[in-house]
């Protein structure tokens, strides 16, 4: 009978009853080591084989899974090397004590991610997919070997057990708690798995069983802090009370943490993270999803305050609330990492998100090939209270379902409005502004809400106009659509905030309590207004804006609103998902489009041309219709301004080859051919300072029309205006 022991094939040996002393481990694994063989000498092949690697990467050796009649068996393989000299050989034998991690590669390189401690590699491996923001680890040789591992790389990290659903797995998790807050990690808790799971049940089953992410990081979220306190938490309580505890029973025993404490150990597996304004967040899992606020919101005061009463009985104080929350700003401004907040609509690698806001926080994928409806996106989506639930999207359907809802004559108002709409879709500016224009009885407002309920759905959908560019900006800071209701004029510090907010701009104001300190807010939003009287008198806004006009309805066409807002939630989701389907064809086309002639808002008008097949768009329609609609607006822009009627009269009458001098010089001429009544108004300028700032806003519509201006403010101050050359 051959030897059991002799070495294999390729110099491996099985493990001899005793030799320790004959062997020493050999490990990481040198570049010149035999190949590890293929086969057990006695058990065959394995079913699975896990790699064991030091924190550089670099091999140390193997743990061997087999099974066979009498169930599973695990099997160590590692390098080994005679005392007295010789050839390394593998041995199926565990490494000596303290013995390696499995995934000690993956802590090194996210020192930073919380541990997930399973009980067998295959679990390991389970946990790592399904939870990617964390690093799973074990121990090598089973549950009953977690004394000889070396724990010590868990030291000042967050750890969560996933032990076995069974007696051992208790054992192990308490076994290994002891052995993790020894050596020195920062909190340690134990997962408590669903009451009807079956006996042993790991994260290997979970994954079995189609357990996604977001229910996964639930699960962990739940997790018990671990019995006994964590050697950060034991020091941080006799640094604070000179080496007794704060909260407990006088004869020095040891005591709970402070109410504040409790509260964070609470949020050891929230992650958090701030923005590029140093605003902080908090992202956690709530009932299978995942959900993101800002630290200062009630919607996470509320979340905490529920897990505290589920943990302790008890809701917790006020002051220790604010105290938590403090600290958690504190560690999510200086330790977490930097993110772009989104409202409603985000933009990853060239692929389209839109935040659905429903109770699930699921979201619509746009890319070039379609969309689809997604339980998680890379996008950190933030909400506000106000924000509702957009239609979930159809599909199948045409733009065409929602010309019915729309009381336009003209085919072009109409590709004005879809293209508005599908600017609003994208997280990108600039967006234009949409006017809605027509006498009383077209129905302004309500098309105003139904417009925006295809984009940002809220509570509050139209507003009356605010007080003053800081309640204006602060609107638009918390919602992704901002829509204002039945303006009488537009003033001119609205008509400038309404532009900054089309294209994008910042709204300085001075922080409460200090008197030197900024707050800084930015905003780039799509705005809605409707009025009976032109809104887009001034140039600045007019070139920002696109007109839509609608006409009276008739009283044979008019429905309650109750039957209209029926229909209407029956055919939203359809429009919705013609809208995702142009939005596709946009994202494919974008790249390979160019505009001949590049209008104001190039990037807008370039985006609607993309998505035109979508849409079932004649090719180039769209871009006529907004030529179209800019001239009209400019026309319109420049009859209103009595300065820029007053400088056209003045050059064709008095001055056909163009008018050169002072802006002093300019003013006089134009008293002195203009009538008493005009001057009078407020829109008239009093001074030459006032004409200059008159000229450069009404610029842009007067070379529209044909007039070259030039001003010069080298030497002596100089206007000169005249017919463009052509």
């Amino acid at each position: 009978m051959s030897d059991p022991f002799a070495p294999l094939g390729g110099g491996a040996s099985p493990t001899p009853k005793k030799t320790g002393s004959a062997w020493v481990s050999v490990a990481p694994v040198p570049d010149d080591a035999p190949p590890p063989p293929d086969a057990h000498p006695i058990l065959g092949k394995p079913t699975g084989r896990w790699s064991y690697s030091d924190a550089g990467g670099t091999l140390l050796g193997f743990a061997c899974r087999f099974d066979g009649p009498d169930g599973k068996q695990f099997r160590p393989l590692t390098l080994w090397r005679p005392v007295t000299g010789g050839r390394t050989a593998w041995r199926w034998e565990a490494w000596p004590a303290p013995r390696p991690l499995y995934g000690l590669d993956r802590l090194a390189e996210r020192p930073k991610a919380v541990v997930i401690v399973t009980e067998g590699e295959k679990a390991a491996d389970a946990a790592g997919r399904l939870l990617p923001d964390h690093v799973a680890v074990t121990s090598p040789n089973g549950s009953k070997s977690a004394a000889k591992a070396d724990w010590s790389a868990l030291a000042g990290r967050r750890v969560v057990l996933w032990p076995d659903a069974d007696a051992p797995g208790g054992v192990y998790a308490e076994a290994v708690a002891a052995l993790v807050r020894e050596a020195g990690a920062a909190f340690v808790a134990v997962l408590v798995p669903p009451k009807s799971v079956a006996d042993g049940w790991d994260a290997a089953d979970a994954e079995a069983e189609g357990w996604d992410r977001a229910r996964a990081e639930a699960l962990v979220a739940a997790a018990k802090p671990a019995p006994g306190p964590t050697k950060a938490t034991s020091t941080t309580a006799k640094k604070r009370n000179g080496g007794g505890s704060d909260d407990g029973a006088a004869g020095g025993g040891r005591r709970r943490p402070p109410q504040r404490d409790q509260l964070m150990g609470l949020c050891t597996f929230v992650d958090l993270w701030h923005d590029e304004a140093g605003d902080c967040f908090a992202s956690f899992p709530v009932n299978g999803h995942r959900e993101n606020w800002p630290l200062a919101s009630k919607a996470f005061r509320r979340w905490l305050s529920v897990r505290a009463y589920e943990e302790t009985g008890l809701a917790p104080g006020g002051q220790a609330l604010e105290d938590a929350i403090r600290v958690l700003e504190a560690r999510a401004y200086s330790e977490g990492p930097e993110r772009v907040p989104c409202l409603r609509a985000g933009e990853v690698d060239g692929i389209a998100y839109l935040d659905l806001a429903d109770a699930s926080w699921r979201t619509v994928e746009i890319d070039a090939e379609g969309w689809r409806m997604v339980d998680r996106s890379p996008v950190a989506f933030v909400r506000s209270g106000q924000m509702r639930p957009l239609p979930e999207p159809e599909s199948g359907y045409g733009i065409e379902e929602l010309r019915r809802f729309v009381n336009v004559d003209r085919d072009e108002d109409f590709a004005l409005l879809v293209g508005w709409l599908l600017a609003a879709l994208r997280s990108r500016g600039p967006y234009p502004i949409l006017v809605f224009s027509g006498e009383q009885g077209t129905g302004k407002s309500t098309i105003s809400r139904l417009v925006r309920s295809l984009v940002d759905p809220n509570a509050a959908p139209i507003r009356a106009v605010p007080k003053d560019d800081r309640d204006l900006v602060v609107g638009a800071v918390n919602s992704h659509v901002l829509a204002l209701d039945n303006l009488s004029s537009v003033p001119s510090w609205l008509s400038d905030a309404l532009c900054r907010l089309s294209t994008g701009g910042g709204f300085a104001s001075r922080m409460l309590h200090t008197d030197r300190e900024e707050s800084v807010m930015q905003a780039r939003r799509p705005i809605i207004l409707n009025g009976i009287p032109s809104l887009t008198d001034r140039s600045d806004l007019a070139s920002r804006a696109v007109t839509v006009r609608l006409r009276p309805i008739a009283e044979t066409e008019r429905r309650t609103e109750q039957e209209l807002w029926e229909d209407w939630n029956t055919t939203a989701p359809r429009v919705l998902g013609a809208l995702l389907d142009a939005c596709s064809t946009g994202l494919r086309r974008l790249a390979s489009v160019k505009l001949e002639r590049a209008p104001r808002m190039a990037d807008f008008a370039r985006w609607v041309t993309a998505c035109e097949p979508g849409l079932g768009f004649e090719p180039g329609s769209f871009l006529a219709a907004y030529a179209a609609n800019q001239a009209d607006t400019t026309e319109t822009t420049f009859e209103a301004d009595p300065v820029a009627v007053a400088i056209r009269d003045l050059i064709r009458n008095d001055y056909p080859t163009g008018w050169n001098g002072s802006p002093t010089d300019l003013l006089t001429a134009l008293n002195t051919r203009t009538p008493e009544s005009v001057r009078k108004l407020k829109l008239w300028p009093a001074t030459a300072a006032s004409l200059g700032n008159r000229i450069d806003r009404v610029a842009p519509v007067l070379r529209s029309l044909g007039f070259a201006i030039d001003r010069r403010h080298s030497g002596t101050r100089t206007i000169s205006i005249g017919p463009a050359a052509r």
